[in-house]
């Protein structure tokens, strides 16, 4: 099989596989963006209905079916259990992909995965941890380049929420978050935050994991984690997930040999402290769908082969060894 690998336009058509709330997010952002880009759809069709169905020119429910309408390109946002044979099927035919976070739930075949990583050094596959599309992730990253704040000591990163608010009119006990079965829990569903401490300060080596249900919400899976690591760049880092607190909260503190940074990521604003000098402040307040739409355009980048990928497969597969190493010393 051969197939041009740089494209030198946007694709005529867009296969979206999965059409819950990320689904549905990135088809906004595709269609107002580029609304000459033909959508189309694969879904099982158990979910509810929506206005971006109206957006698509077909709807599939198989993924041949869907592959044989040629799309040019294509999102992956089903269930993370059918991350990596949805991708695989639409590599071997060239289809340049953006897979929603996690990859996977960990337990897929190995061979699949080395498969995929030889098809991305032609196809583009990129991860959706959409915070690296985030100014104020950039901006944190170039200072801890520079070293503008000395050697780093130590970082803690903490999201918190309360799942039942996450999707307005679902049952939350419904929802892929909560079952298992569907790559739920909140390891996977929070995973930004272990892509953003690999990104920020490398290889994240894992010492403590913590996996725990706090008994508040009806759900088979974990709602609080606690994660202790290191990294050549950073000697501590601690990272702390739940979707079981109210109100939410989201920050990244980074304490360093000359001062400290502190990110709230819900606001998007950054507030530098260095010894001897006034604080410096940083502000890119991002409003509801602007990620994925900067992510949406760093895609068609990589498409065109104008750009690299932000977070490759490679990228999002060591988040997901990560999770593997939690789950194991959780359990032990």
């Amino acid at each position: 099989m051969t197939f041009e690998a740089k494209q030198t336009s946007l694709p005529r058509r867009l296969l979206i596989c999965g059409l819950g709330s990320i689904g549905r997010r990135h088809a906004r952002v595709i269609h107002q963006a580029w609304p000459d880009i033909e959508l189309s759809v694969m879904r099982s069709g158990l979910g509810l209905d929506s206005p971006e169905l109206a957006l698509m020119s077909h709807q599939f429910s198989d993924l041949d079916a869907a592959i044989a309408w040629k799309p040019d390109a294509s999102v992956i946002a089903s269930p993370a259990p059918f991350h990596q044979q949805q991708a695989l099927a639409l590599a071997r035919q060239g289809i340049p992909i953006l897979i929603e976070k996690p990859v996977g739930i960990g337990s897929e075949s190995m061979q699949a995965w080395d498969e995929l990583l030889q098809l991305s050094r032609d196809v583009p596959v990129l991860v959706g941890y959409v915070l690296r599309q985030d100014p104020c992730a950039a901006h944190i990253k170039e200072k801890i380049e520079r070293r503008e704040l000395g050697k780093v000591l130590e970082a803690d990163f903490y999201c918190g929420s309360w799942l039942p608010e996450w999707r307005p009119n679902t049952d939350y006990r419904e929802s892929v978050s909560s079952r298992r079965s569907l790559g739920g829990g909140v390891l996977l569903e929070l995973s930004h935050e272990l892509d953003l401490a690999g990104w920020f300060f490398g290889e994240f080596e894992l010492a403590f994991a913590s996996l725990q249900q706090s008994g508040l919400l009806d759900i088979d899976v974990e709602d609080q984690v606690l994660l202790v690591g290191r990294s050549d760049v950073c000697s501590l880092v601690t990272i702390r997930l739940n979707f079981c607190t109210q109100p939410s909260r989201r920050r990244v503190v980074i304490r360093c040999e000359r001062g400290e940074i502190n990110w709230d990521v819900l606001t998007g604003d950054i507030e530098v402290r260095i010894r001897d000098q006034p604080a410096q402040g940083f502000q890119a307040h991002l409003v509801a769908d602007d990620r994925y739409r900067l992510q949406a355009e760093h895609f068609m980048e990589c498409i065109r082969g104008d750009a690299v990928s932000h977070c490759s497969l490679s990228d999002g597969l060591e988040v997901l060894k990560i999770i593997n190493q939690a789950r194991i010393r959780s359990a032990n």
